[in-house]
């Protein structure tokens, strides 16, 4: 993995020195070597940390540029076919001058343009600049595992991995965004193509941007256009469920064999459950003696999963190792907000942190189980909103909505059955609700004083992107996958990870796995009724021990309701927020959620976020 910047000017100038310094913002990313292409005359600039995993060597050093050096690209990531895409280029009569993925991309664009992200496998975020038809492109994965950030302004494209180094080349992209800071408020995060900056956008998942370099106009395109096939797709099975199961297991054994692909050692990240167990049961047919790392609360056992994480190293041999996190400062929060240049509530950020840490100190490289849940059907959620969906054509949906008018009247913030209320008043025939246990418009007024904040106007939804797909699941888990997965998890294990110069790969993120779960696989293989994550757990029954619990279900969640109990949280939150803007924050309502201790564990996601969005405040000082 690495990190990149550039520009491309038309009116303004920044100088070498300037660009250098904002470059190394981002050398926590790539630390092994920093490559920087200046052109003072086109006032074009192209920087790269590199973290060196393939190719170790200076030839796979970035900028790279093609022979004629009209073409030019910066690029993080890894490609995990770029073998065989390098044979077919060397077929072409392609000379190469390495042995990395880049110049794979490179001598791929040179050749197919813009198709060639059509052809890639992997994960990335790419600039090139492209002198013969006087374009920069920007192309990011479709899963959004790569960051990348831009701001387009009187005929200037900035881009970056993060944003730090963009608010370092111009004060006013640092004025927040306010639909932003609403989403965010109530997701969790922000939306796919904001940040929480109103200057500064993200490139979303799957998505290629070209900006020409004489007209100075940009344009937007979905290179992979998910959405409408999955509205096509036929919705009966059109195998047996063996056969699905079979193909499964040969993807993910694909997948996994070459993401263990390195030319530095790789470690696993084991929770215990069922996606990292699966991923560790096929890596074993491919390595021997794998490394593998868990997170231990020894004082909190309800969250505590290392013996089931213990279980499956124990019986695939690995080298085990566990990190206790029992006692964790609150003073992390701070730390962790130098690394998320916009913050998100996932509080799991801690955990990852630590454990990136503790794997960046003997290796470069780890494999997760994320995406298993969205692609799969995982959450308990999917199985709640089918019988609310159900149970929903009983009453019509304006009686739905004053009853959870009535609801948020009456019942105070984290009250046990209040969301479930909040959902029933969905129109399930067109949306997808917002699952998260943040803070709705209502109750957003309650707890800002920010007199910027559009009370009247709708928090952003998801609902105009797959809307058009009529089955509920592949409705449910497809907005699950463009959304929290890709704007909320994998921001959290980028940003946690790299801030420890370490690569997190997704096996179950393949570009195969996710066509074929959401284009092949019947949507009641992976949640039905009671049942969820079908597929996965019949593949778990096939290839894991029989002694395995396949029903379970944990990740490297926190005990954070038993911290806020314990003083030293609890004095450091009340500190925070008693230090925040009484001009946007109402002190009085927060202040009420962290000493109701009967709604403690209920709230504490929400007070987490918001003390969170308090440090980042502090660190980043944003004008509202």
């Amino acid at each position: 993995m690495c990190g990149i910047l550039g520009f491309a000017l038309d009116k303004n100038n920044i100088s070498q020195e300037t660009f250098s310094d904002a470059l190394e913002m981002l050398n926590h990313r790539g630390p092994d070597h920093t490559g920087i292409s200046f052109n003072k005359d086109l006032k074009i600039a192209m920087g790269h940390k590199r973290l060196a995993i393939i190719d170790l060597s200076i030839k796979g050093a970035q900028p790279m540029s093609d022979s004629s050096e009209k073409i030019q690209i910066i690029f993080n990531g890894e490609i995990y076919n770029y073998q065989v895409l390098r044979d077919e280029l060397a077929l072409l009569g392609c000379d190469f001058r390495s042995k990395s993925d880049t110049e794979v991309i490179l001598h791929g664009y040179a050749k197919w343009g813009e198709k060639i992200l059509d052809r890639l496998t992997g994960s990335f975020a790419m600039a090139i600049t492209d002198m013969n038809k006087k374009q920069i492109v920007l192309a990011r994965d479709r899963s959004g595992e790569k960051p990348l950030f831009y701001s387009i302004f009187d005929g200037e494209i900035y881009f970056s991995s993060e944003i730090k180094p963009l608010l370092s080349f111009s004060p006013l992209l640092k004025k927040i965004d306010v639909k932003s800071f609403q989403h965010l408020f109530s997701h969790g995060h922000v939306p796919r193509d904001r940040s929480i900056y109103k200057d500064i956008h993200k490139l979303k998942s799957g998505h290629v941007l070209t900006f020409n370099l004489e007209t100075r106009k940009s344009n937007i395109r979905d290179y992979w256009k998910m959405s409408s096939r999955i509205a096509q797709m036929k919705k009966q099975a059109q195998d047996t469920l063996p056969n699905y199961v079979k193909r499964l297991d040969g993807l993910l054994s694909q997948s996994i064999s070459s993401q263990l692909n390195a030319d530095v050692p790789v470690a696993i990240l084991l929770s215990g459950g069922v996606d990292s167990s699966l991923i560790t049961s096929i890596a074993s047919r491919h390595r021997d003696k794998l490394n593998t790392f868990t997170v231990r609360f020894s004082h909190h056992e309800k969250f505590d999963e290392s013996e089931h994480a213990k279980f499956i190293a124990d019986k695939y041999s690995t080298n085990h190792h566990e990190l206790e996190a029992s006692t964790i400062s609150p003073e992390i929060l701070e730390e962790l907000t130098y690394f998320f240049d916009e913050p998100m509530f996932d509080h799991s950020v801690m955990p990852t942190f630590l454990l990136s840490k503790v794997i960046a100190s003997s290796f470069k490289v780890a494999i997760s189980g994320d995406g298993g849940d969205e692609v799969f059907g995982g959450y308990p959620h999917y199985n709640k909103l089918l019988k609310l969906r159900k149970f929903s054509h009983f009453l019509p949906l304006p009686i739905r909505q004053t009853i959870n008018l009535l609801s948020e009247s009456m019942l105070p913030l984290g009250f046990k059955g209040r969301k479930t209320i909040e959902l029933f008043a969905s129109d399930f025939r067109y949306c997808y609700p917002n699952m998260q246990e943040f803070f709705n418009a209502s109750e957003q007024k309650n707890i800002f004083n920010y007199a910027k904040l559009d009370t009247d106007h709708k928090i952003l939804g998801y609902n105009d992107q797959i809307s058009n797909i009529e089955d509920y699941i592949s409705r449910a888990t497809f907005s699950d996958f463009q959304n929290y997965l890709s704007e909320c998890l994998l921001v959290k294990v980028d940003r946690c990870s790299m801030a420890n110069s370490l690569e997190i790969r997704a096996p179950f993120l393949d570009k195969e796995i996710l066509e074929f779960a959401f284009l092949d696989l019947p949507s009641n293989l992976k949640a039905y009724k009671n049942e969820r994550k079908i597929i996965l757990r019949h593949l778990a029954k096939k290839v894991l021990p029989v002694e395995f619990d396949v029903n379970r279900k944990q990740g490297f969640a926190i005990p954070l309701g038993s911290f806020l109990l314990e003083k030293d949280w609890h004095d450091y939150f009340q500190q925070k927020i008693l230090e925040s803007d009484p001009l946007i924050f109402n002190h009085q309502e927060i202040l009420a959620l962290l000493n109701t201790k009967e709604r403690i564990h209920a709230n504490a996601e929400r007070l987490f976020g918001i003390v969170f969005f308090i440090c980042w405040v502090q660190r980043f000082k944003p004008s509202f």
